[in-house]
């Protein structure tokens, strides 16, 4: 009882009493959405602009409709991260753990991409370097577009999926409106009952639950209330602050 009387005044402050939805659904859609518009475009160049004489011209067009993904994915990323930054300091650490990979595949995945179409274009240069036009032109299948409409297929059914999924977890989360972890007696029960052993013992032991587990909650446990104390401290600056011009 004393472990959690210590934890309630930090854990109960105001603003986590009233739930502030993730944002992200909107700004996460963008790259969902250019996804799509980029494979139909690869599906356009393929199947329905069958010309020879523009085979060079849209594949160097796809190459650098990609790279504009790209730096559509990084914004993004650092758009998202940020708002999950403010939702671990408001306390909800399960949802930022859970998402913390799967919000970051697309990025890593388009940026692993891109060097695989940089290793793609330098190989089919050194290959092709006397005459590369020629070589866009002499085949139907194996020329370079469609080498690179085969890769961003690729790319595009790991980044999309994972996409859907931060949305729809999103989502759920809005949906709920659930309480901050760390105010959930299940949340706090690893440090105040588990965690620690009993008398003449040192540390803590494990019942029933995964050490791992124990100690990653620890971990955000640690980054929460070291946030939160940084977020009071502020406040108390602002309030001394306007305590002092009032006088």
């Amino acid at each position: 009882m004393e472990d959690e009387e210590c934890f309630q005044p930090v854990l109960s402050s105001q603003e986590e009493d009233n739930f502030q939805q993730l944002n992200t659904v909107s700004v996460v859609s963008i790259p969902l959405l250019l996804g799509v518009l980029l494979e139909i475009t690869g599906i356009v160049f393929v199947s329905i602009w069958p010309k020879e004489q523009n085979k060079c011209d849209t594949y160097f067009i796809y190459l650098y409709l990609h790279c504009a993904y790209w730096l559509i994915v990084m914004a993004i990323d650092h758009i998202v991260k940020a708002r999950h930054h403010n939702l671990r300091i408001n306390g909800y650490l399960d949802f930022y753990q859970s998402t913390y990979q799967l919000i970051r595949t697309p990025l890593f995945i388009a940026s692993l991409w891109n060097t695989c179409y940089l290793l793609l274009a330098v190989i089919l240069h050194h290959t092709h370097k006397v005459d590369y036009e020629r070589y866009c032109r002499k085949s139907e299948w194996f020329t370079p577009l469609n080498y690179i409409f085969l890769l961003t297929t690729l790319e595009l059914m790991i980044i999309l999926p994972a996409y859907i999924n931060y949305i729809k977890r999103v989502m759920k989360l809005n949906r709920l409106r659930p309480p901050p972890d760390v105010t959930r007696d299940e949340w706090l029960s690893p440090f105040t009952q588990d965690s620690y052993s009993g008398m003449g013992e040192i540390g803590y032991r494990q019942k029933g639950r995964n050490l791992e587990e124990l100690l990653e909650k620890q971990a955000d446990m640690i980054r929460y209330l070291k946030d939160h104390n940084v977020k009071l401290s502020h406040r108390i600056m602002l309030l001394a602050s306007h305590r002092a011009t009032e006088t």
